[in-house]
């Protein structure tokens, strides 16, 4: 009967503290916090600080998978040096520590427009004097996961802002896929060679999961803009735009006029 009678008290207090405020290094948490960490000193009279969760790199932050209503989530990204937060549709930079990245990223591209397409390519910016052929660019299938083209980059990046510049590569068969249907996505890898690192997963038109090649089991993520056979004005392009020094401080917009191996209109580096 006793036990029955500690197991029921026990049960209780659980119960009344799971809906209580919780407390890390103090007794006596806020009123108006589900949560508080204090910088309790430990028995040498040291303070500690509360670390956000880390991830290595762009390709191990993109796997996280976030979805609208995941907003707020926290991470800092090693190889950027930024503290990012999701907003619900892409991650942006909080604070990014006093470093330059050292990867490039997709910075433009264009793929379809009215009547025959033309002047098709893909925009790589970066830190100037980068040398691009450690790099190489994976075209997906939404259909079927599966890469239809790949291609190695060449060249060094060039100077043209803030120690920052782009160079595009003309690609003649980026797919469009099939407007207003559900194997309408496709996607651009960028993969760093030496350590067959993904940069990035990005697709336009939908997401889908890569089922071959580099970016295996990864699932992109969707630009948010497009191109249309129907409204895309010959050289109009997508583009990022935004201010600072990695992929992460910039947003991609609807087709505009395009920059073709040079950075954006409306792109400030920082």
């Amino acid at each position: 009967m006793k036990k029955l009678f500690f197991i029921f008290i026990a049960f209780t207090l659980f119960t009344t503290n799971s809906y209580c405020q919780v407390g890390i290094g103090t007794t006596t948490p806020s009123s108006v916090a589900m949560l508080e960490v204090s910088s309790q000193t430990n028995a040498t009279g040291a303070y500690r600080g509360f670390m956000p969760p880390r991830v290595p790199n762009f390709a191990a932050r993109q796997s996280i998978n976030a979805t609208s209503i995941d907003v707020g989530l926290l991470v800092f990204v090693e190889s950027l040096g930024c503290l990012q937060i999701w907003n619900g549709s892409a991650w942006e930079s909080i604070y990014c520590l006093n470093t330059i990245p050292t990867e490039p990223w997709i910075n433009e591209f264009h793929y379809d427009n009215v009547g025959a397409d033309e002047s098709e390519f893909i925009e790589i910016a970066g830190p100037s004097g980068l040398d691009l052929s450690k790099y190489r660019i994976l075209l997906y299938n939404g259909t079927d996961g599966k890469t239809y083209d790949s291609f190695l980059l060449s060249g060094i990046i060039d100077f043209e802002s803030n120690s920052f510049g782009a160079l595009s590569f003309t690609r003649s068969n980026i797919q469009n896929g099939i407007e207003g249907t559900s194997t309408s996505a496709d996607g651009i890898a960028l993969i760093k060679i030496s350590n067959s690192q993904v940069i990035q997963f990005i697709s336009y038109e939908g997401i889908f999961m890569a089922t071959n090649n580099t970016a295996n089991g990864m699932t992109s993520i969707d630009i948010g803009v497009e191109e249309s056979d129907t409204t895309t004005p010959i050289g109009n392009s997508l583009q990022l735009t935004g201010t600072g020094n990695s992929y992460g401080d910039f947003m991609w917009n609807p087709p505009a006029v395009s920059s073709q191996g040079s950075l954006n209109a409306g792109q400030i580096i920082n």
